[in-house]
């Protein structure tokens, strides 16, 4: 690349392989979306800074519903709120994000786990990432290209608003092998062909 733009006939370019990707679940558990939908408003409004983080309310059914929405949407008493814009009645938004969304920056939560005012302190981030980030990531190979690519986004968010110290989340990556099922193939539940260790 560089004897290319030396030459004037090319130049270095990063591409990001990100797609859409589902961003909420129709279930109980994950991380709430901090979101009212407010119809005086006619709009979703964000809930301030100073409500978070929303709180899942203590329930005892978590079975999906017959409507397809979560079952968030039954309890009324978390749902029915305020709009933080104009005080009128407003409900909450009763998907929940994917267990990815939480998995994209987890690793940062370890540097400060018992902080309750930030995700993590400057100090400790400085401390436990040093200059390079986590020093070795080492994970599942079918987590290289969304997982990690979404990891990185987010870290590169976090970065560009200086909440981290490192412009990269890990300095060394590498993946584990699969064990695979008869013929060669991929052993998953999904597709059916897992063995059982005791066996």
């Amino acid at each position: 690349v560089g004897w290319l733009e030396e030459n004037k006939i090319g130049k270095r370019q990063v591409n990001y392989k990100l797609r859409d990707w589902v961003f909420s679940r129709q279930r109980y558990w994950g991380e709430p979306i901090p979101l009212v939908h407010c119809d005086t408003c006619a709009e979703w409004v964000p809930l301030p800074e100073s409500e978070l983080p929303l709180e899942l309310p203590k329930v005892e059914k978590y079975q999906p519903t017959d409507t397809g929405e979560s079952p968030l949407a039954a309890i009324t008493d978390w749902v029915n709120t305020k709009c933080p814009k104009c005080g009128g009645p407003a409900k909450r938004e009763t998907d929940t994000m994917p267990n990815w969304a939480g998995s994209s920056w987890y690793y940062l939560r370890y540097a400060d786990p018992e902080n309750s005012k930030e995700f993590a302190s400057k100090k400790s981030l400085d401390y436990w990432l040093g200059k390079e980030g986590v020093d070795w990531y080492n994970g599942g190979m079918e987590h290289t290209t969304l997982h990690l690519l979404y990891s990185r986004f987010w870290h590169k968010f976090l970065y560009d608003l200086k909440l981290v110290p490192t412009a990269e989340p890990y300095h060394k990556r590498t993946s584990h092998g699969l064990i695979l099922a008869a013929g060669g193939e991929k052993m998953s539940k999904s597709k059916g062909n897992v063995i059982n260790p005791d066996s």
